[in-house]
């Protein structure tokens, strides 16, 4: 104990008839016992040379100070103010220190378990942890395919998308969708085959059956019968022969 209260109105009360050399002595005492937190030594002769004690006169003035405020016990003379002084400061300790203990594990508890919600579980893959940031940008990157994949991604979705000319044409634009930079190429040719798809479809002619039209000249040339209704056919024949 580096510290202790010190109260001088009673400290001079209780102290008013001592002589400057009893009150060094005293003082010197107060603070071994303060330092230790126990009892002086029970040994007159190792006390007095532990405080410097020599001649006659402090000789004499150490024994009135022990008679005056200590208390001799198997343990060593005691000072009851001294006594109630250290217990109060070790409960005072032991208090801070169970609610430092307190704060702790309540810190240590709410860490850990912050930790088991915001990551994932450590594994034994022996893959380095990237920054989440780093691992963010390796998942955006793009990389341009070239003419065999795309070709090989077409046979997979049966089309009729041509790879030369989709990598010829995104390679002009500088694989970029609009001002977008492209983030899935085959994304890209699943367009191209829509787009392929809705083209054959508006180039079919519509409102005229030309194969059944086909199928009645047919039967017309070999002698079977034709639709008076047929306005199709006539309209054919009507365009033929002019």
């Amino acid at each position: 104990m580096h510290y202790y209260p010190f109260n001088i109105g009673d400290y001079r009360r209780d102290t008013g008839h001592l002589s400057l050399l009893e009150h060094g002595i005293y003082r010197s005492l107060i603070d071994t016992y303060y330092l230790d937190e126990s009892p002086l030594c029970g040994d007159d002769a190792t006390l007095m040379r532990t405080h410097c004690i020599r001649t006659e006169e402090e000789v004499l003035a150490f024994q009135n100070v022990l008679k005056d405020f200590f208390r001799s016990v198997k343990k060593g003379y005691i000072h009851k103010g001294c006594e109630e002084n250290i217990s109060k400061y070790r409960a005072k300790s032991d208090k801070a220190r169970a609610s430092a203990k307190a704060r702790w594990d309540a810190n240590a508890m709410r860490t850990h378990s912050e930790g088991n919600a915001n990551h994932k579980p450590i594994t034994n893959n022996h893959k380095p942890i990237t920054n989440s940031k780093e691992k963010g940008k390796n998942i955006n990157r793009f990389t341009p395919p070239s003419v065999k994949e795309v070709e090989a991604y077409c046979k997979e979705r049966v089309n009729q998308v041509n790879p030369i000319n989709f990598v010829n044409f995104y390679e002009s634009k500088g694989w970029k969708v609009g001002q977008t930079k492209m983030k899935s190429w085959k994304a890209c040719v699943r367009t191209w085959e829509q787009r392929d798809e809705q083209k054959s479809k508006d180039s079919k002619p519509t409102g005229i059956d030309f194969e059944r039209i086909a199928d009645e000249l047919e039967q017309e040339r070999n002698g079977g019968a034709v639709s008076p209704n047929d306005n199709d056919l006539h309209s054919l024949e009507a365009g033929g022969n002019g």
